[in-house]
């Protein structure tokens, strides 16, 4: 099949997987769906993740589930 003939697929995590070579054209479509949807997409290379394309919200979360106590703010 070729990388053009693609589509995107739901992995079982719900996660959006796109080969990078079909998400280069529709990068917009990919940013909306973020922003509109909460869809998160990950873009593959060789079937691999290695990148995902989040809102600002949800890298946000990330970042605050990754801190540690010592690290909050002090009241």
């Amino acid at each position: 099949m070729a990388a053009i003939d693609q589509e995107p697929v739901i992995a079982e995590d719900g996660v959006q997987e796109v080969p990078l070579t079909i998400a280069r054209p529709m990068l917009t479509r990919l940013i909306e769906q973020a922003r509109e949807e909460g869809v998160v997409s990950a873009l593959t290379v060789r079937g691999r993740r290695r990148i995902y394309l989040v809102t600002p919200e949800e890298y946000d979360k990330v970042l605050a589930a990754r801190r540690s106590p010592d690290d909050a703010p002090k009241s």
